[in-house]
């Protein structure tokens, strides 16, 4: 009889040349167990192998470039005015008389720069001062954030000088009018 495959180990024969044409081919659990991984190893290499082929055969398409185009502004468009009535304090202050922490005077017009931590807002409001415009910090929306406030402004010209140095340095703005609270 003749085996081929056998999983146990085979039982020792006497006398092996009793039955000199049968041969057994003895495969046990190691041999199983190594049989298994190469057959891993050869599934791994020809999949990876056929992922890269499979990538180096697709067709790339490139993404086209932007045009880019530049277009004409309108030609002479006015720009809207700020229609606000300049109310001028009682009192004021030379520039470098003023508070660095204060309250906004009711009804008066002021450049707001920023919202932010009390930290921040003291570093702006000296950077601006240092720039020759007259800020100060004022309490913000809630008690965390204070307010980077120019002004107030006696006259419409002295609020766009401010507002043009504003934009020269590059900081965001907006008029702002503080009601009484």
């Amino acid at each position: 009889m003749q085996r081929i495959l056998m999983f146990d180990e085979p039982a020792i024969d006497d006398d092996p040349e009793d039955h000199p044409e049968d041969f057994e081919l003895v495969v046990g659990r190691r041999q199983m167990a190594a049989l298994t991984f190469l057959a891993l190893v050869v599934l791994a290499v020809c999949s990876g192998a056929s992922y890269l082929a499979g990538k180096a055969g697709s067709v790339q398409e490139e993404p086209a470039q932007p045009v880019i185009t530049l277009e004409q502004p309108p030609a002479a468009v006015s720009m809207p005015t700020l229609q606000a009535t300049i109310v001028a304090p009682t009192q004021t202050p030379k520039a470098g008389e003023l508070p660095l922490y204060a309250n906004p005077v009711p009804q008066a017009i002021y450049i707001q720069v920023g919202a932010v931590e009390k930290g921040v807002a003291t570093v702006i409001a000296e950077g601006l001062r240092k720039h020759a415009l007259d800020s100060f910090v004022a309490p913000g929306p809630s008690g965390k954030a204070f307010r980077v406030l120019i002004g107030p402004f006696p006259d419409a010209a002295a609020y766009q000088k401010a507002q043009s140095m504003v934009d020269q340095i590059g900081l965001s703005s907006f008029a702002r009018r503080y009601e009484s609270q």
